[in-house]
């Protein structure tokens, strides 16, 4: 009996765990990254890094070779950028926060690194955006 309650806890807290994922729409996001402060003109950019960094999902970890990891909508690494053993953490954030679906210190963290080394931070931007057809965001506002 005790195997099958603890089996059940750990359903349950998976569940819960996902609950607070989200996968935004382009347009949900763009509107979020407007009311953020990203500039209208900045949003197409944004969107497509978005796309290919985390396919929008605020869930979404990636582990790299040199043993970091990626966390969130934005794929910030820990190895700079949030709490890790690594020590850096310039957003000042633990990066669990960056798994949630309230993306306001993502974002504010997302600019900071922007501000720094532009979209080249992001090999999803590079890889897939820069010099490409960028989605559009007009129909959206």
């Amino acid at each position: 009996m005790k195997v099958y309650a603890t089996v059940l806890l750990a359903i349950v807290a998976s569940c819960c765990a996902l609950a607070g994922a989200k996968t935004f729409s382009k347009c949900d996001l763009a509107k979020a990254l407007a009311n953020n402060g990203i500039a209208k003109a900045s949003l197409p950019d944004w969107i497509c890094l978005v796309q290919h960094e985390s396919a929008f999902s605020t869930s979404a970890t990636n582990k790299n070779k040199n043993g970091s990891k990626d966390y969130g909508i934005f794929q910030i690494n820990n190895k700079f950028w949030c709490d890790s053993s690594y020590g850096a953490n310039d957003c000042k954030m633990a990066c669990s926060n960056l798994l949630n679906d309230d993306i306001t210190d993502d974002i504010k963290c997302a600019k900071m690194i922007f501000k720094r080394h532009g979209f080249n931070a992001w090999y999803g931007w590079k890889d897939h955006c820069k010099g490409k057809t960028l989605p559009s965001v007009s129909a959206c506002f």
